[in-house]
């Protein structure tokens, strides 16, 4: 099977670039940050409130039951069951985004979804986008691609979607924020962004979705 792997910091585009690849080559787009949603909603549903402190708890029960969370795909749209039941809307509750982070910061937690990643990789052809799918969870694929662009192209992206102005206070709070968050996941620990050395660089700095997608393609084609 075929996995392509798509790195790069916040606002690069690497998300809506995988969606809109996976669709025009008929892969599955693995939503990496949907598995680790359902890890932190069995926290908060079965181990009570707030899921900090708690993260071994969680890993410690998917590993010893590993069938009781699975991922389907219909019509390319992922589906995360767990216990038997759908759980695709709920992981999308405020409650869980808040927290998440403390379930994707641990090592035991990212270990049991990068598995779930590779065991689907050993089903479908996929594109999956991330900080380490290139350098730690697929570093033997051959199509790894880091997506980067100007911190103030990346950040004026963010501040559309979110109906901020261009210019003022919020936007230079929204850029400062990004460049800590850059120097943050660069710097940590556990999973850090970096580009894997046999990556195909791409700044979409100046690039809509589609000449990305466009310029990726070219670059499969020719490997």
């Amino acid at each position: 099977m075929t996995v392509i792997a798509l790195d790069g910091p916040a606002g690069s585009g690497k998300s809506t670039v995988a969606k809109h690849l996976s669709q025009q080559l008929k892969f599955e787009y693995i939503d990496s940050g949907a598995i680790y949603r359902s890890l932190t909603f069995y926290g908060l549903q079965y181990l009570g409130a707030g899921c900090q402190g708690k993260e071994e708890e969680i890993a410690n029960w998917f590993s010893e039951n590993p069938d009781q969370i699975k991922i389907t795909y219909e019509d390319h749209t992922q589906i995360m069951w767990l216990k038997g039941s759908d759980i695709s809307r709920q992981i999308r509750s405020p409650e869980v985004t808040r927290e998440v982070r403390f379930v994707s910061d641990s090592p035991a937690c990212r270990e049991i979804v990068n598995q779930k990643m590779r065991d689907l990789a050993e089903k479908y052809d996929v594109v999956i986008d991330g900080r380490d799918i290139g350098t730690k969870v697929f570093p033997e694929t051959r199509y790894k691609f880091y997506l980067d662009g100007k911190p103030e192209i990346r950040v004026a992206r963010r501040a559309k979607e979110m109906n901020i102005p261009l210019q003022g206070e919020a936007f230079d709070q929204l850029l400062k924020g990004l460049l800590d968050r850059d120097a943050s996941d660069m710097a940590r620990e556990i999973a850090p962004l970096c580009q894997a050395e046999d990556a195909v660089l791409v700044d979409t700095s100046a690039l809509t979705v589609d000449e990305v997608v466009e310029t990726i393609r070219k670059h499969l084609g020719s490997s």
